[in-house]
């Protein structure tokens, strides 16, 4: 198996658009409204210009399969990712935030510690994160009014 983290790329944007559009990917986002595709764009295009924010394509033998960004603030890095729906259940996830790893050390030497806030129901991404070693370091609790 031959797989990569290429950088974005223009062309990725209706890519990307798809795939954040969908079902799943909407449910497990801390944001769940559908995006519409003049937001998306208009967000892409800030994106490529961003020096806080690292966006790739996870490829598995030339076929992209998912999506992970980083936001930078000083050491830490913050994750947000998804895999295309034909693609999850296979251990995608954790390849992929595996090469991330390695990716961040050498694209971003500064970023020290690595950060993803999941979902109580995610179970899949909680899965992926506590299997690469990751530790739990709060809670958070709501109440609605």
């Amino acid at each position: 198996m031959n797989e990569e983290l290429r950088e974005v790329r223009p062309e990725d944007c209706k890519l990307l658009f798809e795939w954040a559009n969908e079902k799943e990917v909407r449910k497990n986002s801390f944001s769940s409204a559908e995006i519409s595709y003049e937001e998306h764009k208009e967000w892409f295009q800030r994106l490529l210009s961003r020096e806080d924010c690292k966006q790739y394509i996870y490829c598995v033998d030339g076929i992209d399969v998912g999506q992970v960004r980083v936001s930078i603030n000083g050491e830490n890095a913050e994750i947000g990712y998804s895999i295309c729906s034909d693609k999850r259940g296979y251990g995608y996830g954790k390849s992929m935030i595996e090469l991330l790893k390695k990716r961040i050390k050498e694209d971003v030497p500064q970023v020290q510690v690595l950060v993803a806030k999941v979902k109580t129901e995610n179970i899949a991404s909680h899965k992926v994160f506590v299997g690469l070693g990751y530790e739990e370091k709060y809670r958070q609790y709501e109440l609605m009014l």
